[in-house]
């Protein structure tokens, strides 16, 4: 069972900023820590991924893995097709407009790896790739507007 860490944040750009920079996977490299090369391998009839694989650096190893995703409103949910040393990867990003013009993003992240690690390093491993995930969206996403 994968480990599970979910927090919020507030961003100074519309939603549809942030939604661009969610779905636009050519410039995580550019904001995603770790994130090293994108590939869309599918896309859906607007132009949004729908299956996408992935080059992360993990510092023990390179990691590729191949997600696909799901979009209802401002929501993307995403989930694990297969993956090099990685049997789980389930994630969402909720997306919410605040009175101010910003965003509250809900991101929620479930992960686990095929390495020999106790639990509290994997749920530590975990909750970093969420703080700097939402931290690189927040940089990215205001300095779109």
């Amino acid at each position: 069972m994968g480990q599970r860490v979910n927090d919020t944040t507030w961003i100074g750009a519309s939603p549809d900023v942030v939604w661009n920079v969610i779905t636009e996977l050519s410039t995580y490299p550019q904001w995603a820590g770790g994130v090293r090369g994108t590939e869309v391998l599918e896309e859906n009839e607007d132009g949004s991924p729908h299956r996408a694989r992935f080059t992360v650096d993990a510092k023990v190893a390179e990691i590729n893995y191949v997600i696909e995703y799901q979009y209802e409103d401002y929501d993307i949910t995403w989930h694990l097709i297969e993956g090099d040393t990685i049997s789980q990867l389930n994630g969402e990003y909720r997306l919410y407009e605040t009175e101010d013009g910003g965003t509250e993003v809900y991101y929620a992240l479930e992960v686990d790896v095929d390495l020999p690690l106790p639990s509290f390093m994997k749920k530590r491993a975990a909750r970093a790739i969420l703080e700097q995930g939402l931290s690189g969206l927040k940089g990215h996403s205001e300095a779109q507007v």
